[in-house]
């Protein structure tokens, strides 16, 4: 028990609280009547607003779980890794537009990140606990990391974690005991292994500086 740091304690007790949440909501609303209106509605709708509203600061989590009620978990995933793939080049595109503002408006982030190769950067950035969706996406062009190596590195883990939500979102109205272990267990174990990336990769590139990074280091 020694060896479980502060931090680990407050991300089991948001998991938790988030699991009491789920149920209390799974028990208070008509989780069948939600799914039938999301079938109701226009399929290129619901696509663009969940690749859209995410890049204004909309909660991925809540964007990947409605994928999964309107689409299923097939094409929920499909879809939402385009949208992935999307947000990834437009935060890429914007970036680059207005550098300057977004230099401005993220260097506290900026604060957070170590100095090393721009995989490994991009990696750690990604998998870095407390910190937007959006802004991590926005982020990382700031640091002068390549496009090929944003898409690389950033693409498969985003997919991985959304994979949670949409999973969820698919089954949310058919929430069997065996279901729900599974649930948990795959959040689990995505959540466990993105930790322990991160903390090898905190520990390889000696923890955050404050250092400006330099946009020709190799990816």
């Amino acid at each position: 028990m020694r060896n479980v740091t502060k931090r680990q304690w407050i991300s089991a007790a948001v998991v938790v609280l988030a699991l009491i949440g789920i149920a209390w909501l799974y028990h208070h609303i008509d989780i069948d009547a939600v799914h039938d209106r999301a079938q109701r509605l226009n399929g290129w709708l619901v696509f663009v607003l969940i690749t859209v509203l995410p890049l204004l600061g909309f909660p991925i989590t809540i964007a990947h779980a409605v994928a999964g009620v309107k689409f299923g978990m097939g094409l929920g995933l499909a879809l939402v890794s385009v949208s992935i793939l999307l947000q990834l080049l437009i935060s890429y595109g914007l970036v680059h537009l207005f550098r300057d503002v977004f230099a401005r408006r993220l260097k506290k982030v900026r604060r957070q990140l170590p100095k090393g190769a721009n995989g490994p950067v991009t990696l750690f950035t990604v998998l870095l606990p407390g910190v937007p969706y959006f802004a991590k996406n926005y982020v990382i062009p700031v640091m002068g990391v390549p496009l090929r190596t944003f898409l690389l590195w950033a693409f498969p883990v985003h997919v991985a974690r959304s994979s949670i939500a949409i999973f969820f979102g698919d089954k949310s109205d058919d929430l069997t005991p065996g279901r729900i272990t599974f649930f948990v267990i795959y959040a689990i174990v995505i959540t466990v292994g993105c930790g322990w990336a991160f903390r090898r990769l905190r520990s390889q590139l000696q923890g955050p500086q404050s250092k400006e990074d330099d946009p020709k280091r190799g990816a």
